[in-house]
């Protein structure tokens, strides 16, 4: 298992819905589709067909991250393995095997994640 001396870390990507994405007069779930295709343009680069899906609603008030945010999950079926960071602090992107998630790696993951991989089994 890698160290990440002490640093939690997530399993996914995410990002805020900001000003820019309700130009032009979108609203609603315009605006936050909009939202979703920058922050993906901005973090990854995905050289794969996929197709995605929202899945869950996250609130967790357990840290204060959690306490002031509304986590929206969605889940990417991608065809192949074929994706790349964008953005420096995604440098280690990796696949990681589901049983390592939920085994050695799981005390790592920060709490948004742990949650995504205990429910992932029922999306």
């Amino acid at each position: 298992m890698k160290d990440y001396g002490g640093e939690q870390v997530p399993v996914g990507v995410g990002g805020h819905v900001n000003p820019v994405d309700a130009d032009d007069g979108r609203f609603g779930p315009a605006a936050y589709q909009a939202a979703l295709e920058r922050e993906l343009a901005e973090e990854l680069d995905i050289a794969s067909p996929f197709s995605q899906r929202i899945v869950a609603l996250l609130n967790d008030d357990s840290n204060p991250v959690g306490q002031v945010h509304l986590g929206i999950v969605h889940v990417f079926d991608l065809a192949r393995p074929a994706v790349t960071a964008r953005e420096d602090a995604l440098a280690n992107l990796s696949f990681q095997a589901l049983a390592d998630l939920r085994g050695p790696l799981h005390a790592a993951l920060e709490t948004w994640s742990r949650h995504c991989i205990d429910a992932i089994d029922r999306f």
